[in-house]
C-alpha cells in the first residue's frame, strides 16, 4: 500500500488541525518532515503529538509520519501533497 509523507502543515481528520512543527534539515517542497513525536494541534484535542510512523522509513533516527497515522489524540494524518508516495 503506498502512503503519503506527512509534512507541516498537513492535516488531521476528523475534526481538523495541522502538523506543526517537523524535521527542517529534510523538506518536501519546502515544508519539514514530520516524524514520531512531532507536534500536532488537533481542532478537538489541542496541542499533541505524532503517535505513529513508519518502521522503514526513518528521518534522524526517528519514524517518518505517512498519511494514515495517528497522533496521540487518535486523529488521522491526512497528507496534501503527492510528490513522495512510500510503500
Amino acid at each position: 500500500m503506498t502512503r503519503q509523507v506527512i509534512v507541516v502543515g498537513d492535516t488531521l481528520a476528523p475534526y481538523g488541525g495541522q502538523v506543526i512543527a517537523g524535521f527542517v534539515a529534510d523538506t518536501i517542497d519546502g515544508r519539514a518532515i514530520a516524524r514520531v513525536g512531532d507536534p500536532v494541534r488537533c481542532d478537538a484535542h489541542g496541542a499533541n503529538a505524532i503517535a505513529e510512523g513508519s518502521p522503514t522509513f526513518l528521518c534522524a533516527d526517528r519514524p517518518v509520519a505517512l498519511s494514515g497515522h495517528r497522533a496521540l489524540c487518535g486523529c488521522t494524518l491526512v497528507s496534501l501533497q503527492t510528490t513522495l508516495p512510500v510503500s
